[in-house]
């Protein structure tokens, strides 16, 4: 005799777990419901019709299970992304260094970008982009409208990217179109690009140029027996913006320089001290290592025209 505060199975009413794991596995692998949570949803409903007294509270719990288990079991079974929809794209977005490197001619290149998502599926990266052949800074081309500019666009579906990036070489024109996979914060495939080079690249995420940097610098037309050192505190701000001064010893030209504007730009900088016409432009060669680059401009107010390049290491 069955007390009366039992629970009664009503006799159209498989067990627990025949419920739960066959025909809850056979409805799936029979694709005859898009994803977990609908069949669950159908299997509540055709329970509950039959449940009776005190076998409304299992119901529940097997509704609990159901419903709870389907975020992992959507995901295992490639049905969604455990909501029910389709699998979300790979966020890329940021401050990127990109090395490619070529199988043809052992040649690198290093490409500086900050990347944005103008929407889920595509990739931009700003006017700003970098493309350093050799990761040398005499090399660098764009950041410099309208005498050059870089473009970097890209596609997202899932975790594999596309993205073509355009600049000027000694050669004209050259389109990189590399294809990868997203990987947490670094990105790895191959390219190809319209002047018939190949190869592979990766990229990763990069850190802050901010802080306080020492080195020294010196003119490439007229260099000095000791070169002029340079410490420079730089500071970031929104939207990769960089400011800071600086101190030189040893130098003619300037004693002291006062950034206004400057860029952080993937792993790379830029600097200007427009009252005296200078702009500084580095790229990473070591862990806290930056190779710089000077131009002073046709107007500074000394030594118009001079040029250089140094080399700087974060404190």
């Amino acid at each position: 005799m069955v007390p009366t505060n039992s629970a009664t199975y009503p006799s159209q009413a498989p067990p627990f777990a025949v419920i739960g794991l066959l025909s809850l596995s056979e409805k799936v692998r029979g694709n005859e419901v898009k994803s977990c949570r609908m069949y669950a949803g159908k299997r509540i409903d055709e329970i509950a019709q039959g449940a009776r007294g005190g076998f409304v509270r299992s119901t529940f719990l097997l509704a609990v299970f159901l419903l709870a288990g389907c975020t992992n079991l959507d995901k295992a079974l490639g049905l969604g992304d455990g909501g029910g929809g389709t699998p979300k794209n790979a966020t890329v977005s940021g401050p990127y260094t990109v090395v490619a490197t070529s199988t043809k001619n052992n040649s690198m290149a290093s490409i500086y970008v900050n990347i944005t998502m103008p929407s889920g599926t595509s990739l931009s990266g700003t006017p700003s982009t970098l493309v350093c052949q050799g990761n040398i800074v005499a090399n660098c081309v764009g950041n410099d409208p309208p005498v050059s500019t870089d473009t970097f666009i890209g596609t997202v579906s899932g975790n594999n990217v596309q993205i073509n990036i355009s600049y000027v070489n000694t050669q004209g024109t050259d389109t990189i179109t590399l294809t990868g996979t997203v990987s947490g914060v670094s990105i790895s495939g191959t390219y190809t690009d319209s002047q018939g080079d190949a190869g592979t690249w990766t990229a990763t995420q990069s850190g802050s140029p901010a802080g306080t940097f020492s080195g020294s610098l010196n003119s490439t037309s007229n260099p000095l027996t000791i070169p002029p050192t340079m410490t420079a505190v730089i500071t970031e701000g929104q939207n990769f913006t960089l400011t800071g001064t600086a101190t030189i010893s040893n130098w003619s030209c300037f004693t002291s320089l006062d950034f206004s504007d400057g860029l952080a730009i993937g792993g790379a900088f830029t600097l200007i001290d427009s009252t005296n016409s200078v702009v500084i432009i580095g790229v990473p060669s070591g862990a806290k290592t930056f190779s710089i680059g000077y131009q002073v401009g046709s107007s500074g107010p000394a030594c118009a025209g001079d040029h250089g390049t140094g080399t700087l290491t974060i404190q």
